[in-house]
C-alpha cells in the first residue's frame, strides 16, 4: 500500500514563537484600545471617537450591554470583552499547554463543547427567550475566547509558512 504524501513540514519553533509574539502584541494593543475609549472620552481627547469607531465593525457597542468606566461604555460590549480577554488568557496558557512543537488543532468535540454555552445564550437573547446579564456574557465570552488561540496560532503559523516556501 503506497504511503500518503506528507504535507509541508511544520514551520518550526522560531516561526511559531514569532506568530505567537505578534499575536500577543496585537491582542494587548486591542485590549488597551477598549479601555482607552472611555478614558479618552472622559478626558475630552479628540481621538476618542476614532478609537470607538474602530470597534464598531466587530461589536454592536450597545451601552446597555457594555461595562462602563469613567462614566462611559467600554469600546465593546460585555460578551466581546469576554472573548478578547479569553483570547488573551488562552494566549497566556498556550505555551504551557502546547509548547512550540508541532501541534494539532483541538478536537472538534472540544470546540463544540466550549462553543455551545455562548451559542445557546446568544441565540436565546436574539430570540427573546431571556436577556443575560453582563457578567454572564463576559464569562461565556472568556470561555469561548480562551480556545481561539489554539486554532489561530496553529493556523496562522502554517499559513505564513506555506506562503513563504
Amino acid at each position: 500500500m503506497p504511503e500518503q504524501a506528507a504535507g509541508p513540514a511544520w514551520p518550526g519553533p522560531r516561526k511559531v514563537v514569532t506568530v505567537y509574539l505578534l499575536t500577543a502584541a496585537g491582542t494587548m494593543v486591542w485590549l488597551t484600545g477598549i479601555v482607552l475609549d472611555p478614558y479618552w472620552h472622559a478626558q475630552g481627547v479628540r481621538w476618542a471617537n476614532l478609537v470607538h469607531a474602530l470597534y464598531s465593525p466587530v461589536c454592536h457597542q450597545l451601552p446597555s450591554r457594555s461595562f462602563h468606566a469613567w462614566g462611559f461604555p467600554l469600546g465593546v460590549c460585555a460578551r466581546c470583552l469576554g472573548i478578547y480577554l479569553g483570547f488573551a488568557a488562552g494566549l497566556a496558557i498556550y505555551p504551557v499547554v502546547r509548547g512550540w512543537r508541532r501541534v494539532r488543532l483541538p478536537e472538534t468535540r472540544t470546540f463544540l463543547a466550549v462553543s455551545m454555552p455562548i451559542v445557546i445564550d446568544t441565540a436565546a437573547v436574539f430570540l427573546g427567550v431571556w436577556g443575560s446579564p453582563g457578567p454572564l456574557r463576559l464569562a461565556l465570552g472568556v470561555l469561548w475566547g480562551s480556545i481561539l488561540p489554539f486554532y489561530f496560532i496553529t493556523g496562522f503559523a502554517e499559513l505564513t509558512f506555506r506562503r513563504h516556501q
